[in-house]
C-alpha cells in the first residue's frame, strides 16, 4: 500500500478487516508500516514471521501486520509461529535486510491494564498516534540474525 492512510482511515480499515479496535491489531499495523518504511512498500518484496500463535488477544497483532505490511496469508509471504509473543521479523525477499519489531515492556504492561473492551479500544486508538520509539523495540539488519533462534 503506497498511500499513507490518515489515522481515521487506518482505524476504519482495521475495524472493517479485524472486527474491532484494540492495541494488538493497531500495533501490528504500525509494525507493518515500519517494515514498509525500512524494506519498501512492495508487498511482494518482503516476507514476515509473527510469533503470536493463534490465541486471542495477542494473535490480533498478526491481523494488523497483514494490513500494515500487505504480507498476507493469501500471498503466502507471512507465517505464524506459536510463541505467544507480539513480535515479528520481516525479511527482504533477497535476504539483504531484516527488521525485527517487538513490543516494549512498558507497552506490554499498558495492554495488560486495559481489561475491558472500552479500555482496549481507547488504548488502541491512542497507540495509533503515539511515537513508535515508546511502543516498540526495533532491530535492523544483522542485529536481527541472533534473534531468529
Amino acid at each position: 500500500m503506497d498511500k499513507q492512510l490518515s489515522n481515521e482511515e487506518a482505524l476504519f480499515f482495521l475495524k472493517r478487516f479485524h472486527g474491532h479496535i484494540g492495541p494488538y491489531v493497531v500495533l501490528g499495523y504500525r509494525a507493518g508500516l515500519i517494515a514498509n518504511r525500512e524494506l519498501g512498500s512492495d508487498p511482494f518484496s518482503k516476507r514476515a514471521v509473527t510469533f503470536t500463535g493463534f490465541k486471542t488477544p495477542i494473535s490480533c497483532f498478526t491481523d494488523g501486520v497483514q494490513l500494515g505490511s500487505c504480507c498476507t496469508l493469501g500471498k503466502g509471504n507471512i507465517t505464524v509461529e506459536d510463541k505467544g509473543e507480539a513480535r515479528v521479523i520481516f525479511t527482504a525477499k533477497d535476504d539483504s535486510r531484516a527488521v525485527e519489531i517487538k513490543l516494549s515492556d512498558e507497552t506490554v504492561s499498558r495492554i495488560a491494564r486495559a481489561d475491558t473492551w472500552e479500555l482496549s479500544d481507547r488504548l488502541g486508538r491512542e497507540m495509533l498516534a503515539e511515537p513508535e520509539e515508546g511502543l516498540f523495540i526495533i532491530k535492523i539488519d544483522d542485529r536481527v540474525q541472533s534473534a531468529r533462534v
